[in-house]
C-alpha cells in the first residue's frame, strides 16, 4: 500500500472556516476595546482633575472634552459639577452605581 501525504480539500475548508470565525470574533473584540464607554471617559476626566487638585493643593477648574458641563475639583477632594446628570460621585470622581 502507498501512504498518502497531504490533506484533503475538506480538511482545508474546515481549517479556513475555523480561522475565519476566530478572526471575526477577535475583530469584534478589538473594536469593542477601542470604543470606551462615554461615562467612564467623563469619570476619568473628573478623577484626573481631582487628583491634580489634591496634589497641587489648589482648586482645579475643568471642562469635559465632549463639550459637556464644567466643574471644579477642590483640594479637600470634593468635586463640584455644573451638571448633576453626570452620575459621578463628588468625593471620589468615580461613576455612581446604577440604582
Amino acid at each position: 500500500m502507498t501512504g498518502r501525504s497531504g490533506s484533503t480539500l475538506l480538511e482545508l475548508v474546515v481549517v479556513l472556516a475555523v480561522l475565519g470565525i476566530t478572526a471575526g470574533v477577535a475583530g469584534v473584540a478589538l473594536r469593542a476595546a477601542d470604543d470606551p464607554d462615554p461615562a467612564s471617559l467623563r469619570a476619568a476626566q473628573v478623577a484626573a482633575a481631582r487628583r491634580a487638585a489634591l496634589e497641587g493643593r489648589r482648586a482645579v477648574p475643568f471642562a469635559l472634552t465632549e463639550g459637556g458641563p464644567a466643574g471644579v475639583a477642590f483640594p479637600d477632594g470634593r468635586v463640584l459639577l455644573a451638571d448633576s446628570a453626570l452620575d459621578v460621585d463628588p468625593l471620589t470622581g468615580r461613576p455612581r452605581a446604577a440604582e
